[in-house]
C-alpha cells in the first residue's frame, strides 16, 4: 500500500560533504560489533520483540556477510523519506520521549544508519510496515520497500559538492509480497533474506538489513558476537520483549558473562538501586557488580572494570575504573554493570558519538564520577577481605608441589599462601610463572630474616600507589639469589642440629638417657622439630596454674593442691616468642624403657589446657597440647587438641625436617669451592648426618662443588 501523497517525494540521501567518511567509514571501520550493535538499538527503538543476525563466511559476492532482521514497527514510504533518509536528524523531540510500547529510544543522534559503511561497500535495506502493531489492524494489505545503498557511489557524491545528495537504488517502491518474493528469488543474496520473507508471510512487519561486499577479511566468530552483544546491551539478554539471536543461538547471561566468583552486589537480574541529587534533582543509579573468577577464564584486563548504560546501550565502554589508583591488583578482576538513564536524557549531549565514553567534565557527570570512584573503591576493598578468607587449599598445594624438598609447617604455608594469594591471580593462566613465583616465595620463606623482608616488603608494594606484583615477584628473586651468605650459616646450623639429634636418638634406643629431658627441651625446642623454634619456655607457668587459676572442684576440674601432685609427671610449657598467640603445653614422660604412656596421662593434659583456656579466653590464642613417652598406651585419643607421639617418632621427624632444610640451604646456596663453611657442615654434621642427606637426595642433583667438599 502506497502512502496517499499527491506527489510523492524521491527517495534521496542528504549530507554535507566527508559526512559519511567522517561518521560511517572513519568512525566504524574494522568493528563489526560496534556496526551491529548500532543496527540492534535500531531494533530496540522501533519496539521490536525479535531480531535475528545472520552471519555468512561466503556471501554470494566471496566475502563474509551480515543480514539484520526484526519485527518492529518498519518504515513506511514517508518515514524512509522524511526521517531515514535525513543524516543528524534529531531523533527525539523530547530528552524523556517514549517509544509506542512505552521504551526508552537509544537512538539519539541519528547517524547510526552510516555505520553499516565502516565494514561493508554495499547496504540494501527492505522494510515494511508492521500495521499489526501499529494500527492494530490486521487486514491491511503489507507494502515493501527495498533501497540499496552503495559507498563507492556516496564517496564520489560528497567529493563533487558542499552539500551532497545521494539517490540510492530502488529496488522496490511499495510492491506486494508476491512481487517482492520474485524480487528477492532472483536477486543473488535471496537466501539472506529468508527470515523477513518469513515474518512477511505472517503479517509480520519489520526492517531487514544486509551488509555485502564487505571489507572484512575473515568471517565473525559467533560466540564471541554473542558474548559482545550482550556486554553492549543491558536489554539483549535480560528481557522477554527483546530476543537476539546470532544464527539461532540466543544471547544468554551464561554466553555474554565471564564466571564469577560468588561474591558481589546484586546481579544482573537484581540490581541495587541508589539515588544521588545534582542540582537538587534525584538520579537514580541501578547497578550490579561481580568479580570474575579469573583461573581458567579466557580474561582480559580490556574486558575488566565497570560499563555504563543508558536506556539499555553501553555509553561507556570498559575497561573503566573511575580513575582509582592503587588497587590494580584487584581491579581487574571487577566486572559491573551501571544504568543511569538520566544521562541520555541531559539538555547537552555528554555520550560520545561511537558511544565509548562519557564526557566527565560537566557539572552533572562530576558528581557521578565522585560517587562511582568511593563505590569501586569499597567495592574492591570488600572484595579482597571475601577474597582473602577464602580457602587457600590450591596454592598451599602448588606450594608443596614446586619444592617438595622443602617442608614448612602448617602455620607457615597458610602465611605464605595468604601473601600468594594476592600475587598469582595477576599472573594470570601463566603457569610457569605462577610455580617459578611460588618457588622463589617458598625458598625465600625458609629464611626467617629474608621472611620477615619479604613480608614487610609486600606490605609495602601492596599498600603504595604503583603497587606490581610483577615487580614484587622480580625483587623476591632477586632476594633468593643474594640470600647465599645466610643460607651456608644456616645450613652449618642445621648440620650441628642433625648430628645432636641423631646422638640423642640413639642414646634413647640405647636407653642410656634418663628423665631430665624437660630442662634441654626448655632451652633448645628445635630439639622437638624446627617447627617450635619460636617458642620459648613460658617462666610464668608456675605461678599461672596455682596462683592465677582457682578450679572448681565441684565441677570435677583438677587442682594443683590435689594430694597426688607429686604423681603427676613434669611438664613443659611453651609460647610463641614475642606474642601470646599459641602455647604448646609438652607432657614428657622419660624415654627409658618400660614407661608406657597411660590414661591418666592423657586427661591431665587435656586438663592442663583447660585451665589455659580459661585464662586465656582470646580467639586468637591457641592452645595445643603434646604428649611424649617411650611407648603409646592402649587408651582412646579423644581430644583434637592433643598429638601423642613416642620419642622415637619425634626425634625421627625432628631429624628428617632438619636434613631437609639442610639439604634445601645447600642447593640454594650456591657456594665458592674455598668457603670454609663447607669443611664445618661436614666436621659439625659427621658422617652419619652426610649419609642423610645422600638418603634424602640423589647425588647428581647436588653441585659438584658441594658433593666433593662433604665426600658425598
Amino acid at each position: 500500500m502506497n502512502d496517499t501523497n499527491l506527489v510523492e517525494k524521491p527517495f534521496q540521501l542528504e549530507f554535507s560533504s566527508r559526512v559519511i567518511e567522517h561518521l560511517g567509514i572513519k568512525l566504524y571501520q574494522n568493528k563489526p560489533t560496534n556496526v551491529v550493535a548500532e543496527f540492534l538499538s535500531n531494533s530496540w527503538d522501533a519496539d521490536a520483540t525479535a531480531v535475528q543476525i545472520e552471519l555468512k563466511a561466503h556471501g554470494a559476492d566471496g566475502t563474509p556477510s551480515i543480514v539484520i532482521t526484526d519485527n518492529g514497527r518498519g518504515m513506511t514510504r514517508s518515514e524512509l523519506t522524511d526521517e531515514f533518509l535525513i543524516i543528524g536528524r534529531n531523533r527525539r523531540s523530547t530528552p524523556t520521549e517514549k517509544t509506542p510500547a512505552h521504551r526508552r529510544p537509544m537512538g539519539r543522534k541519528g547517524i547510526g544508519k552510516l555505520a553499516g559503511f565502516g565494514i561493508a561497500q554495499t547496504i540494501d535495506i527492505i522494510s515494511s510496515p508492521h500495521y499489526k502493531i501499529r494500527l492494530n489492524e490486521e487486514n491491511v494489505a503489507p507494502t515493501f520497500y527495498w533501497l540499496r545503498f552503495s559507498l563507492k557511489d556516496l564517496v564520489e557524491k560528497s567529493n563533487a559538492a558542499l552539500n551532497g545528495i545521494y539517490k540510492p537504488i530502488v529496488i522496490a517502491d511499495g510492491v506486494t509480497l508476491d512481487e517482492l518474493e520474485s524480487l528477492i528469488n532472483s536477486n543473488a543474496n535471496h537466501t539472506s533474506y529468508e527470515n523477513f520473507l518469513v515474518n512477511a508471510r505472517k503479517g509480520i512487519g519489520g526492517v531487514c538489513i544486509s551488509l555485502s561486499n564487505t571489507t572484512l577479511k575473515k568471517a565473525f566468530n559467533i560466540d564471541a558476537l554473542l558474548t559482545s552483544l550482550g556486554r553492549r546491551f543491558t536489554v539483549s539478554m535480560l528481557r522477554d520483549d527483546f530476543i537476539v539471536k546470532v544464527n539461532s543461538k540466543t544471547i544468554q547471561p551464561e554466553n555474554a558473562l565471564p564466571p564469577f566468583h560468588n561474591f558481589g552486589f546484586g546481579d544482573c537480574k537484581n540490581l541495587c538501586i541508589e539515588k544521588i541529587t545534582i542540582d537538587g534533582i534525584e538520579r537514580e543509579l541501578r547497578y550490579w557488580v561481580k568479580f570474575v573468577d579469573i583461573e581458567g577464564a579466557n580474561w582480559s584486563i580490556e574486558n575488566a572494570g565497570v560499563g555504563i548504560y543508558t536506556h539499555g546501550k553501553i555509553a561507556q565502554d570498559r575497561p573503566f575504573f573511575f580513575e582509582i589508583k592503587g588497587k590494580e591488583i584487584h581491579s581487574r578482576y571487577i566486572y559491573g554493570v551501571i544504568e543511569a538513564d538520566w544521562l541520555d536524557e541531559l539538555p547537552s549531549d555528554v555520550v560520545s558519538t561511537d558511544r565509548r565514553s562519557i564526557d566527565w567534565d560537566t557539572p552533572e557527570t562530576l558528581i557521578f564520577h565522585e560517587w562511582g570512584s568511593k563505590k569501586i573503591s569499597c567495592w574492591i576493598d570488600d572484595f579482597r577481605k571475601w577474597k582473602s578468607q577464602q580457602p587457600k587449599k590450591v596454592i598451599i598445594e602448588r606450594i608443596r608441589k614446586v619444592s617438595p624438598q622443602l617442608n614448612l609447617t602448617g602455620s607457615e604455608e597458610e602465611a605464605l599462601a595468604d601473601l600468594l594469594n594476592e600475587v598469582l591471580p595477576s599472573l594470570a593462566n601463566d603457569e610457569e610463572a605462577k610455580n617459578r613465583t611460588t618457588k622463589s616465595f617458598k625458598e625465600a620463606w625458609t629464611h626467617a630474616p629474608t621472611r620477615l623482608l619479604t613480608k614487610n616488603l609486600w606490605e609495602k608494594v601492596f599498600s603504595s600507589i604503583d603497587s606490581n606484583s610483577g615487580v614484587f615477584a622480580e625483587l623476591i628473586e632477586n632476594l633468593r639469589k643474594s640470600m647465599v651468605p645466610e643460607a651456608l650459616g644456616l645450613a652449618v646450623t642445621m648440620a650441628q642440629r642433625v648430628a645432636a639429634i641423631t646422638v640423642m636418638r640413639k642414646m634413647i634406643e640405647e636407653d642410656k638417657t634418663e628423665t631430665h629431658l624437660q630442662r634441654l627441651i626448655e632451652t633448645f625446642p628445635w630439639l622437638l622439630g624446627p617447627q617450635w623454634e619460636k617458642l620459648i619456655a613460658n617462666q610464668e607457668i608456675k605461678t599461672l596454674v596455682s596462683k592465677k587459676h582457682k578450679p572448681d572442684e565441684s565441677m570435677g576440674e583438677w587442682s594443683m593442691s590435689d594430694a597426688n601432685i607429686k604423681l603427676k609427671p613434669d611438664f613443659v610449657f611453651l609460647s610463641d616468642a614475642g606474642a601470646e598467640k599459641e602455647f604448646i603445653v609438652f607432657e614428657l614422660k622419660g624415654p627409658e624403657h618400660g614407661k608406657t604412656l597411660q590414661p591418666e596421662e592423657y586427661d591431665q593434659l587435656g586438663k592442663y589446657l583447660q585451665i589455659i583456656e580459661r585464662i586465656y579466653t582470646s580467639k586468637t590464642i591457641t592452645v595445643k597440647g603434646v604428649l611424649v613417652g617411650h611407648d603409646k598406651g592402649g587408651f582412646r585419643e579423644h581430644d583434637n587438641r592433643i598429638t601423642v607421639k613416642t620419642w622415637n617418632e619425634v626425634l625421627l621427624e625432628a631429624r628428617n625436617l632438619h636434613v631437609s632444610y639442610l639439604k634445601a640451604l645447600l642447593l640454594a646456596s650456591n657456594p665458592d669451592e674455598n668457603d670454609a663453611r663447607l669443611q664445618q657442615i661436614l666436621d659439625f654434621g659427621g658422617k652419619e648426618t652426610m649419609e642423610l642427606l645422600k638418603h634424602f637426595k640423589p647425588i647428581a642433583q647436588f653441585p659438584d662443588i658441594i658433593s666433593d667438599n662433604l665426600n658425598l
